[in-house]
């Protein structure tokens, strides 16, 4: 992981739009990505996201929270009055673009442009796939197991097996699909 890309950009966005949320910041991060791997082949930050109840959620992420995480030398989070973690850059705007090429600017811009004025709330309807609602749930239809135990000599065994599973409405998402998820059936 570059902390010091993802710190950087993680500044830039809380130096672009002021006042910004945990959440929110966490949304936006991952359209970067997402817009990222769509049109160039490649993620920005490459991060890894897991579905959470909200959305997709890179957990270096939401450790901001506890006094900036692993990006502590870049960003601060305080609680607000509402209790929502506020993001404030620490590192200035100029030097939070050093990181990225001409081409990356642009397309975090794009998105800021799109994305920054909406909620939180506005960004999680933006996604509905990992809304729990609309995903439905993966199933085995087999799993199934065997193996074989021998011992040609006491004291030595020997253990040889292997399995095999099919799953029902594994999903994933595929480059190229409009961010629409893949049912494999």
């Amino acid at each position: 992981m570059n902390k010091n890309k993802i710190g950087s950009l993680l500044a830039y966005i809380s130096s672009t739009i002021p006042e910004i949320n945990l959440r929110k910041l966490i949304k936006i991060v991952y359209l970067i990505d997402e817009r990222s791997v769509k049109t160039r082949g490649l993620s920005v930050t490459w991060l890894d996201y897991y579905v959470w109840e909200k959305g997709p959620v890179a957990p270096c992420i939401y450790d901001i929270k506890n006094n900036g995480g692993e990006f502590s030398h870049f960003i601060t989070a305080e609680k607000n009055y509402e209790e929502k973690y506020i993001i404030q850059p620490i590192i200035s705007l100029k030097t939070s673009t050093m990181q990225f090429s001409p081409k990356e600017l642009l397309l975090i811009d794009s998105i800021l442009d799109e994305y920054g004025h909406l909620s939180a709330d506005e960004l999680t309807e933006i996604t509905p796939f990992w809304n729990n609602e609309y995903q439905p749930s993966t199933y085995m239809n087999l799993d199934a197991a065997l193996g074989l135990k021998g011992s040609p000599v006491d004291g030595l065994w020997f253990h040889v097996g292997g399995g095999y599973q099919i799953r029902e409405n594994d999903i994933c998402l595929s480059p190229g699909t409009g961010g629409s998820p893949v049912f494999f059936a």
